[in-house]
């Protein structure tokens, strides 16, 4: 058996309004920005992406840490994202990368927020909607390359920039598009994705319709594809320390910036046979300790059909054991007792981070779960509380 601990707690960094948090580390933020600005060079935008509440990280952390550390502009999938961002005080251009109805024209202006065209009838309407207003509507251009979802087909996109051009109430400030395989071993899809879009590009210019900003380079590109640079690049996954994929990891120098923390809420004695949670589904095999952590699959720490298996405890990667709750889940902490060390009521757990040399990283909870570390990062719900540190 775990004997009970007289121990303090070993985190008391601030206090969080749930016994589960995040560690949101704006210095790793800013040293990966560093690696992107050294990369890209000075002169490029560099538009952080900071959608999905940045990619789970809390945008409203990251936003201005970013903007601070260097980012140029900011870009979000959806307007109530903006707004929230607007509304918090953050004052950089802000591009959203998704369809936006034009009935939100007005709210577009009302926050200036730059708007993703990529059809005639849209980008008409929001035109529309803004001469009612007396103000230019910023876009870009969206071009379909071949990633076939958002996007306007190459061979149609001059007749629409001349059209915006000709309309003073659509200020047409870019033109992109999106690489569908620039993550992956071989590149010849996404450099053929590049030539269809330079030949656009070219074709734009001696016409002099050419938006004055293009660009096209996600976080693979900008590691892989330097000549899709162009005028600026879109980073999401890699301002966050992560890799875009396994055939294109991060640098070393990039730091991951969130860790995943939790306290014990109750250390458990159970005798052999005796189940854990719903269902009954795990039963001790033995006499044996579980820990009970208040985190669950409202948190996005998942119930089924997989689970992130192990947490760390105490430097020990130790088992998940029995159905995972919507906030809470168990761990069999039995290993611990065998090897003299005590647990207790608001001693560590460690979710997604280090600790005591031992670690459990996004990208080996994605491989449990069998996704990508975009989903394992992009779940994890707004009711976790996010704290900023500086390491």
């Amino acid at each position: 058996m775990v004997a009970p601990s007289l121990s303090a707690p070993q985190h008391r960094l601030q206090k969080p309004l749930r016994p589960t948090w995040l560690e949101i580390d704006l210095s790793a933020l800013a040293a990966n920005i560093s690696e992107l600005r050294r990369r890209i060079g000075p002169s490029r935008l560099l538009y952080a992406v900071v959608k999905a509440n940045a990619y789970g990280h809390g945008a409203d952390l990251i936003a201005p840490a970013a903007l601070e550390a260097g980012a140029d502009r900011l870009a979000v999938a959806a307007v109530n994202e903006a707004v929230s961002l607007r509304q918090a005080g953050v004052r950089a251009p802000i591009l959203l990368l998704g369809y936006t109805p034009p009935e939100l024209t007005a709210t577009l202006l009302e926050y200036d927020l730059a708007a993703t065209v990529y059809e005639s009838r849209a980008a008409l309407a929001f035109a529309q909607g803004a001469a009612q207003y007396g103000r230019p509507l910023t876009a870009h251009l969206k071009v379909d390359t071949g990633m076939h979802r958002l996007g306007i087909d190459p061979n149609d996109a001059p007749d629409l920039c001349a059209r915006l051009a000709s309309n003073p109430n659509i200020h047409l400030e870019g033109i992109y598009t999106h690489f569908s395989t620039a993550d992956e071993a071989d590149k010849q899809y996404s450099l053929e994705q590049l030539r269809r879009f330079n030949t656009l590009l070219q074709k734009l210019a001696r016409a002099g319709l050419r938006p004055p900003i293009a660009h096209a380079a996600n976080s693979a590109a900008v590691l892989e594809l330097p000549q899709a640079h162009l005028d600026a690049v879109r980073c999401g996954i890699l301002l966050y320390g992560l890799s875009p994929s396994d055939h294109v990891p991060a640098p070393a120098s990039m730091q991951p910036v969130l860790t995943w923390k939790a306290r014990i809420a109750q250390v458990r004695n159970l005798d052999t046979g005796e189940p854990v949670s719903y269902g009954n589904t795990w039963r001790a095999p033995a006499p044996c300790a579980v820990a009970v952590v208040p985190a669950g699959y409202a948190d996005g720490f998942p119930r089924s059909p997989r689970t992130w298996k192990t947490v760390l405890i105490r430097g020990r990667e130790l088992p998940v054991i029995g159905r995972i709750c919507m906030d809470h889940f168990f761990v069999d902490v039995t290993e611990l007792a065998a090897s003299g060390l005590s647990i207790s009521r608001d001693d560590e757990v460690v979710l997604i981070g280090e600790q005591q040399g031992a670690s459990i990283s996004t990208e080996d909870a994605a491989a449990r779960l069998k996704t990508n570390n975009y989903e394992v990062a992009s779940r994890l719900m707004a009711r976790l509380p996010r704290i900023a540190i500086r390491s």
